[in-house]
């Protein structure tokens, strides 16, 4: 009998306390993306090629090389970011600069 008038009065707050509980676990379950590496994936080299962002995915080639710089081959995009945003308006000699090793000529 106690028990039950404890509940009717403590109701709302019980409530609360559970919901408070849900909402926080999904709070801990979240996570950043991490960061997420592009790959050149075009033999265009004509002017501004390479901040077309269709000219990169996610599919690793077999021809990276620190040598010759021709065409980017991989550049990383941090978490929190986009590949629109760090290829920006950037010169074809501007992503050379950022790429991680490079492709051969086409």
């Amino acid at each position: 009998m106690k028990i039950n008038q404890f509940f009717k009065t403590n109701a709302l707050a019980i409530a609360a306390i559970i919901f408070a509980g849900t909402t926080m676990s999904f709070k801990l379950a979240e996570k950043k993306a991490a960061p997420q590496d592009f790959y050149y994936n075009s033999s265009d080299i004509s002017p501004n090629a390479f901040h077309n962002v269709a000219n990169w995915n996610t599919t690793m080639p077999t021809d990276c090389s620190t040598e010759e710089p021709v065409r980017p081959c991989k550049v990383t995009v941090p978490e929190g970011s986009t590949l629109s945003s760090v290829l920006g308006s950037k010169t074809n000699s501007q992503v050379l600069a950022i790429s991680q090793g490079y492709r051969p000529a086409p």
